[in-house]
């Protein structure tokens, strides 16, 4: 698979979920926090299952880093 392929495969798969969570929200199925600790929640079992526990830390570390300099990515890949 492409590197462009995958790109476009996040790119459609971020637009589903910020739809998902923004039709959660609308509805007040769920509160912002909680569709955001939902959503993160699925983040950390995935990098869990990529990195193991501590590699998940450091990716959440890199991944708020990334967030502070303003420079996040659909594209980060888990380390």
């Amino acid at each position: 698979m492409t590197t462009e392929t995958r790109d476009e495969i996040a790119a459609h798969l971020y637009q589903r979920l910020a739809e998902t969570a923004e039709s959660i929200r609308s509805g007040g199925a769920m509160t912002d926090a909680q569709v955001t600790c939902a959503f993160l929640g699925v983040g950390i079992t995935l990098a869990q299952h990529t990195c193991g526990p501590v590699g998940a830390a450091e990716w959440l570390r890199d991944m708020a880093h990334t967030i502070e300099r303003g420079s996040f990515s659909l594209n980060g890949p888990l380390k």
